[in-house]
């Protein structure tokens, strides 16, 4: 207990030494740390605040020639006239242009300016395109020109290889088909009665159609276009008492067309037609009729084309005609075909709105052959007959074609060495002459 009592008295004696030697210790290194920090903190403050003076202070590379006049522009562009808007510029007489990019090193003092442009940018608003590069041009036969068949629909002049592909390029044509169903027309031609007499003819047409492509057909980049139709033919006449026609006939027909291009000069029009030509009066083997067309283009210049090849009407008095001729493109205003049987001279007129309007005069074999029921006046009764219409055509049209390649046409013109032929014994008749007005569209 006595030593217990000793060393507790020793602890309270020694106790407050120790607190205030500990004490003492602890400011010293509190001292310290403070000390430390605040020479950290002044560091860093240091360098912070001398950061830009440093980055001021590094080495610059001074010219050998000071540019004192593009300094002088720069600083004073009042000191210095500039020259008329366009003009070029030169140094100590005006700067002509618009301000651009100062470069102090540089030895002349136009380079603080940049000339104008004086072209205008491409699509400026004031500027009118240019007409189309070609024509209203007949692709081939499923979609050619009426000379082939003139109950077929309207002229679709869409671009065919030989138009699309420039001459004397490599490769084949390129075709930008977006759709399916290429155009839906329609077509109206009458031949009116100029004389009311027995021997006068009317008729009326009425043609719809839609074509439809097949692409890279045969692997080629040539579409295949296929174009089913209806034709509806009205006819009033002739009132003779011995040649008779029914009122009213068909024509309900597909037809297939393919414009392969075979070299960079040489391609081809290749077509062929199936269809019912009939009043439903009379249908028989010879209602059936089957129609083509074989033509080989030759591109000698790039302006002019041979044309040479065949047209299969598959009619009684006409069963097949030549095609021959040339095709004449002097410029992108003018496109003259001169072929046999379907010649056609086309010239751009002008662009109005958002449509292009060509004028256009041709020529073209008219007709066609139909299985009838006519009544027979010496027998007096019904008999069983096929007919063949044929007809010489020339006309004048005007065709516009909108952005979206609608198109629209309307034609006027005369027909003459008309002629009725017929399958059985009675004779054949000749038409008096008339005019032709024709009208269609597509879209």
């Amino acid at each position: 207990m006595e030593s217990i009592l000793t060393l507790y008295t020793a602890i309270g004696t020694y106790l407050p030494r120790f607190q205030l030697f500990y004490i003492d210790l602890f400011s010293c290194r509190l001292e310290k740390i403070v000390k430390k920090t605040r020479i950290q903190f002044a560091s860093i403050c240091l360098a912070v605040c001398g950061l830009p003076v440093l980055s001021y202070a590094q080495t610059v590379q001074f010219p050998s020639t000071v540019n004192t006049s593009a300094i002088t522009a720069y600083q004073n562009p009042g000191t210095i006239a500039p020259a008329p808007l366009g003009a070029a510029p030169s140094s100590g007489t005006g700067l002509g242009g618009t301000i651009g990019a100062w470069d102090p090193y540089s030895s002349s003092a136009t380079n603080i300016y940049a000339p104008p442009s004086l072209a205008p940018p491409a699509g400026y608003p004031g500027t009118y395109p240019p007409p189309p590069s070609y024509p209203p041009a007949p692709t081939s036969f499923g979609t050619g020109p009426p000379a082939y068949y003139p109950q077929q629909p309207p002229p679709l002049y869409t671009q065919t290889p030989a138009y699309s592909q420039p001459y004397g390029t490599t490769g084949s044509p390129n075709f930008p088909y977006e759709r399916f169903l290429e155009n839906v027309s329609f077509r109206f031609t009458w031949l009116p009665k100029l004389k009311d007499n027995a021997n006068s003819l009317q008729t009326h047409d009425f043609d719809f159609s839609t074509t439809a492509l097949f692409p890279n057909f045969l692997h080629t980049d040539a579409p295949l276009r296929v174009t089913p139709a209806f034709v509806l033919h009205l006819w009033d006449g002739p009132a003779n008492g011995v040649q008779d026609l029914p009122s009213k006939a068909y024509s309900a027909y597909v037809d297939g067309s393919w414009d392969p291009h075979l070299s960079p000069r040489l391609w081809a029009e290749l077509g062929l037609r199936i269809g019912a030509y009939t009043d439903f009066n009379t249908i028989t083997s010879r209602s059936v009729r089957y129609q083509g067309l074989a033509v080989a283009n030759v591109a000698l210049t790039p302006q002019v084309t041979l044309k040479g090849g065949v047209v299969y009407l598959d009619r009684m008095s006409t069963k097949l005609l030549p095609v021959v001729g040339v095709l004449w493109q002097p410029d992108k205003h003018s496109r003259y075909d001169i072929t046999f049987p379907y010649p056609r001279l086309s010239r751009y007129w002008g662009t109005f709105g958002n449509k292009d309007v060509w004028w256009y005069v041709g020529g073209e074999y008219g007709g066609g052959s139909w299985t009838i029921k006519r009544y027979d006046f010496g027998g007096m009764d019904y008999v069983n007959d096929r007919v063949d219409i044929n007809d010489l055509r020339v006309f004048f049209g005007l065709e516009s074609t909108q952005t979206n390649q609608s198109t629209a046409f309307i034609e006027i013109g005369y027909v003459w060495d008309r002629k009725l032929i017929y399958k059985s014994a009675i004779s054949d008749l000749n038409v008096d002459d008339t005019l032709m007005i024709r009208s269609g569209f597509k879209f």
